[in-house]
This record gives C-alpha cells, sequence and structure tokens, in this order.
C-alpha cells in the first residue's frame, strides 16, 4: 500500500467520540464524496461513493452513531477502468431528511413538510476539535500524499468553493500557509514543506504517519549531509591529486636538468622525496626527511622548488630572457 492509503486506514481508525466532532467529519466526507440524488415526488436520497472500504465503514459507523442510520452498502464495478470496483453507501429516502437536516440543508416548513434550503452541509468550525475532524474527513475524502521518500506533497482536491474556504479555514487555524493550484479546471490547495504536513497529520490524527514521516525526513538529512561531506572530500581529493600531477611535472623538468646539481641541498632532498612518494600530503612528506619538518617547511620548500622549476620552463621556451635573468637559488631551504 502506498504513504496515503497507509495514512488513511489509519485515520479511519481515529474515534470520534464528540457529536460536534461527528457532524465535523460527515460534513466534509458529505462534501467530498457524497451527492444528493432526487427520486421523484418529493423524494431525495444521499450516497457516498469511495474505493476504499475503510473509508465506507468509517462513514458507515459516524451514521450509525450520530443519527441512527443504517445506510446500505453495494458494490459497483466498473469495466471500463481495469475492472476498479468501488463501495457505494446509500441512505435511503426515508432516512435522508433525518441526515440533511443534521447538516443543516434541510428544514421543517410550516404545514410539516421538509424543505431542502442548501445543497452543501452547512459545518460549524468554530470549535478547535471541530477543525481537527473536518479536516480528517477532508484528507478522508479528497486528500492524497506523495511518497515522503521521494518529496513532500499533501493536496485537497476540492471542486467546490465551500469545501476549499472550509478547508482553508482549517489550515490557517494550524499556521500552515494555503497554496492554491488550478489543473483541467479543478482547483486544489496544496502543501509542500515537511514540518507543515506533519502538523496537518497530527491535527487529523495520524500519528503513525506522522512519526514515519519525520523519520524519513531525518533520514533524508542524514544522507544529504554525508552526500555533501562526501563531494566536498572528493574535490578535495582531487584538488590535491591535480597539485601533485603539476608538482610532479615541474618537478621531473628541474631534476633532468644542469641547474638542479647547483639548487641547495634542501631543495634536492625536497624534491627527490616528493617524486619518490607523490601520494603523500605535505605534512606526511615532511616526515619521510631526515630530520623531519612540519607541514609549513615543507610547503615553503615546495614553493621555492616550484618557482624554479617554472622559471627553467620559461628559460627553455624564451632562450634569450633565460640568459640575461639567472636565477638566484639561495644558499638554504
Amino acid at each position: 500500500m502506498s504513504f496515503s492509503s497507509d495514512c488513511k486506514e489509519e485515520l479511519c481508525r481515529v474515534p470520534s467520540d464528540k457529536a460536534c466532532c461527528r457532524l465535523a467529519e460527515i460534513g466534509a466526507l458529505y462534501m467530498t464524496l457524497g451527492a444528493l440524488s432526487l427520486l421523484g415526488r418529493g423524494q431525495l436520497c444521499v450516497q457516498f461513493t469511495v474505493e476504499s472500504p475503510a473509508i465506507a465503514r468509517r462513514i458507515f459507523v459516524l451514521l450509525q452513531k450520530e443519527a441512527q442510520i443504517a445506510s446500505q452498502l453495494h458494490y459497483v464495478t466498473h469495466a471500463r477502468f481495469g475492472g476498479r470496483r468501488e463501495c457505494v453507501l446509500t441512505v435511503g429516502p426515508r432516512q435522508a431528511p433525518a441526515l440533511l437536516r443534521l447538516l443543516g440543508m434541510m428544514e421543517t416548513g410550516a404545514d410539516g413538510a421538509p424543505t431542502l434550503r442548501a445543497t452543501a452541509p452547512r459545518v460549524k468550525l468554530q470549535r478547535d476539535c471541530c477543525r481537527r475532524a473536518f479536516l480528517r474527513g477532508a484528507l478522508l475524502g479528497c486528500g492524497t500524499l506523495s511518497n515522503p521518500e521521494q518529496s513532500y506533497h499533501l493536496e485537497f482536491i476540492a471542486r467546490d468553493e465551500a469545501l476549499r474556504l472550509n478547508i482553508a479555514k482549517c489550515l490557517q487555524s494550524l499556521g500552515v500557509p494555503v497554496k492554491r493550484t488550478v489543473r483541467r479546471g479543478v482547483t486544489s490547495l496544496y502543501c509542500k514543506q515537511s514540518d507543515q504536513i506533519a502538523d496537518i497529520l497530527t491535527a487529523a490524527g495520524a500519528h503513525r504517519a506522522v512519526t514515519r514521516l519525520e523519520s524519513l525526513r531525518v533520514q533524508r538529512q542524514v544522507l544529504g549531509s554525508v552526500n555533501r561531506a562526501l563531494n566536498c572530500d572528493g574535490a578535495n581529493l582531487r584538488k590535491q591529486m591535480d597539485a601533485s600531477a603539476r608538482q610532479m611535472e615541474l618537478i621531473g623538468r628541474l631534476t633532468a636538468s644542469e641547474r638542479f646539481a647547483a639548487m641547495p641541498p634542501a631543495l634536492q632532498q625536497i624534491a627527490r622525496a616528493r617524486m619518490q612518494a607523490p601520494d603523500l600530503s605535505l605534512e606526511e612528506l615532511g616526515q619521510t626527511l631526515t630530520p623531519p619538518i612540519g607541514k609549513s617547511g615543507v610547503n615553503h620548500r615546495m614553493r621555492r622548488l616550484i618557482r624554479f622549476a617554472l622559471e627553467e620552463t620559461d628559460a627553455k621556451d624564451n632562450p634569450a630572457a633565460g640568459a640575461e635573468a639567472p636565477a638566484k637559488t639561495g644558499k638554504d631551504g
């Protein structure tokens, strides 16, 4: 199962003990999954169409607890979509008016006849617990979550403006900024920050999903730090190898010239040591000398050696300049 499916399975197991919270969650589920059908002669029925049996069971239990409504369940298989099966919960014409009155969509007129006043539930979101319950219902009905191992993305595909406003109100109460996008004419609300997604899932009650999300986020941060350190070490190693190869080339030219024999013994010593151990660092190279010297001493001698090697190269490329300005070798390394 996907991370999104696992999260919804967990949300379906969250207990809902307060009547106001059950009503808010039912309102969100109706706005995302419900549909009102006219049967004629003033009769109505309500249907909830879902793909997940767990969500269908959640709706069935909520309706039974809050309104003592026993909805009927049947399955529909779509042959055109690879045999995809959907669960359809139906609240018949005898019990539909009771549900619609609970949702604030129907009122009883002066003559005692029920009258439909609205096509969308009037959800009360003044309480924090009700906003969390509505958010849970919205996640079950129209929420999608990407795999956090690849990216962070939570989206509410809300086709109705009233639904978008209610979701935005719940998100703003959590301090989560509301971002919108439009795909194929459908407006969606989305979030791409892992900490904000964790806040939303925590509010809805998906604590196991949050734990997994946080664990994966820490793993990604550690792997990112390790990769950056490895890349830095690799870059430093390449720079060291390039510098060593350049030194070897220049020192090789210098030792092959007549000038090398006239150079100070200390410079001759460091040149031979580098030729014998091209892979050693400056500090390690200094320890191979007799007597050993530190990194700064090796660096000083190598700079002088490279300068003489460059002068020798320039003298070969321009013999006239080399004859006019003979190089000074000095007495000590």
